[in-house]
């Protein structure tokens, strides 16, 4: 929201504006400069809550919805950091208010609505019966959907009759316009043909996707660290002024470390001296925890099989707590504990030294059990080579060396759909073992959480360990690690070339111009 808005409204030419809930326990919503437009109410049960509309100028408009009802839009740490009842609870009453919201703004308008996944996909069920003319059209960051049976709908007056069906998102499937976004090509493929979409985590959208989904590619949310200047001179063959400059940003981080390794109220698992004196290569691991997506305990059991076997890397890890809080990364205390001279472990916002620490490294890692967009691209813009797993737009952002042990034939039939052999390559790929007996049965296994959370056992990562498909993921990464490590030691200035072109990549690849000139597209078509 705040890349794509401004840059529809330039291809467009028309007024755009966003519209979303006012969430009054996070900081930088309740601390924005606003100004109060009108107010409505909105049935909730057997009351009626009063909504205030408040306006925040930016380039394009953002307009707060405010309920009065304290105990509605009251995550904390992120938007969706409530119950699950309360957050279906929030997303019917958003949909229920937002075309009250568009009548207030400019009454009689007919708008274009772009739905941004299942808790705004209750804007369309509540448009559906009335005859407004709004046309909704629905992106899907990811296939989560929610059970919405009727009676939970007819608490904010939504007409259940209107859109039937048994969640958020079959019912609005059916209202949508027909063709359904989502952030990358590649994902828009992997919604019904990757066995963890298709079989596991949206069985029940598979008939209602088929045939309507088109992938919109995100820009890239950071720009380019690294300087024309040190990319030209890299590209000639003089490497010394890239070298250099990561190093600064390590003795940045190094710097930053010391800092936070003498505070008391934020926790460091690791050794912090073990960091500071000497070259071997860093690799980081970075962004919030989510059990189901983002492979943290991946990533942890491939660090341990790799450094059991002697290998020479130095692992820095950045998660910031999840669902399941600090307890949840207890895995990664107890890896940091057997090897405190090689893991850093991080669990939390640490503003002061990651960016450094990111410049720094040598190669950033990815082990995304399914991703929609990604952050490969944040890693090549900082200067570090990505290492990902082979899905979703992680296979766009990288386009892998063909030459490293880990590109795989599971790599090779994902990549060469987006990759010609003589493509400059940018990081590594892998991908676990296609054709697995336990293939299906696994995924439902990982996407379970049945692990115990915290001191208890199994944790996350041994209670995957023992499934097939989780042993070759985890086998495919550490071999890719070994072929980062090699990479920097024995070739540098193969690495050298991987960072310019990964540069070079993101750069010819990915724009929010061309995002929004795609969306539009679709938007004007009559």
């Amino acid at each position: 929201m705040a890349k794509l808005p401004v840059q529809v409204k330039s291809a467009s030419d028309e007024e755009t504006i966003v519209i979303t809930p006012f969430h009054h326990r996070i900081e930088k919503t309740a601390q924005a400069a606003c100004e109060r437009v009108g107010e409505f109410g909105v049935p909730l049960g057997d009351r009626t809550v009063t909504v205030w509309v408040l306006r925040h100028e930016a380039p394009t408009p953002y307009y707060f919805l405010k309920a009065e009802d304290t105990r509605l839009f009251a995550g904390r740490r992120h938007p969706y950091d409530v119950g699950p009842g309360d957050l279906l609870r929030d997303s019917l009453f958003f949909g229920a208010a937002v075309p009250r919201a568009l009548q207030v703004i400019r009454g009689g308008s007919r708008w274009q609505l772009l739905l941004q996944d299942w808790e705004c996909a209750t804007v369309a069920v509540a448009l559906a019966p009335q005859p407004l003319g709004h046309r909704c059209f629905l992106t899907l960051h990811n296939s989560y959907d929610c059970p919405a049976r009727g009676h939970e709908l007819a608490e904010a007056r939504l007409d259940p009759l209107a859109t039937p069906g048994g969640t958020v998102l079959h019912r609005a499937l059916a209202v949508v316009e027909r063709t359904v976004f989502t952030v990358s090509d590649q994902f828009a493929l992997d919604l019904t043909q990757d066995s963890l979409q298709a079989h596991v985590i949206a069985p029940h959208l598979q008939r209602e996707l088929k045939g309507r989904l088109q992938g919109v590619d995100n820009g890239p949310f950071v720009d380019c660290a690294v300087s024309s200047e040190i990319l030209l001179e890299t590209t000639a063959g003089r490497p010394s002024a890239l070298r250099e400059w990561k190093a600064e940003h390590r003795k940045k981080f190094i710097k930053a470390l010391g800092d936070v390794a003498n505070a008391t109220d934020r926790p460091l698992w690791g050794n912090p001296q073990a960091f500071a004196t000497d070259a071997i290569p860093w690799i980081v691991m970075a962004g919030r925890d989510d059990p189901r997506q983002k492979g943290y305990d991946i990533h942890a059991t491939a660090v341990s099989e790799f450094l059991e076997r002697g290998g020479a890397g130095k692992f820095l890890f950045f998660p910031i707590p999840g669902d399941e809080g600090l307890v949840g990364l207890q895995f990664l205390k107890r890896l940091a504990e057997r090897f405190p001279n090689a893991v850093l472990v991080f669990p939390f916002l640490f503003r002061e030294g990651f960016v450094a620490a990111l410049r720094g490294a040598a190669f950033g890692v990815m082990p995304s059990l399914y991703e929609p967009f990604g952050m490969a691209h944040e890693f090549a813009l900082n200067g570090t080579v990505g290492i990902g797993r082979a899905t979703g737009g992680i296979i766009q952002q990288i386009v892998p060396l063909r030459s490293a042990a880990c590109f795989s034939r599971a790599v090779q039939v994902r990549a060469e759909r987006w990759h010609g052999a003589s493509s400059s390559p940018t990081g590594l790929l892998f991908r676990e073992t296609d054709g697995l007996l336990s293939e299906v049965s696994d995924w439902a296994a990982i996407n379970s959480g049945d692990y115990s959370v915290g001191d208890g056992v199994p944790d996350r990562a041994q209670a995957r360990s023992g499934l097939t498909l989780y042993k070759s993921m985890t086998r495919e990464l550490r071999i890719a690690l070994t072929d980062a490590v090699r990479i920097v030691r024995e070739q540098p200035e193969l690495y050298d070339r991987l960072v310019v072109a990964g540069v070079q990549h993101v750069r010819q690849s990915f724009s929010w111009e061309r995002a929004a000139e795609r969306y539009v597209r679709v938007v004007q078509e009559r």
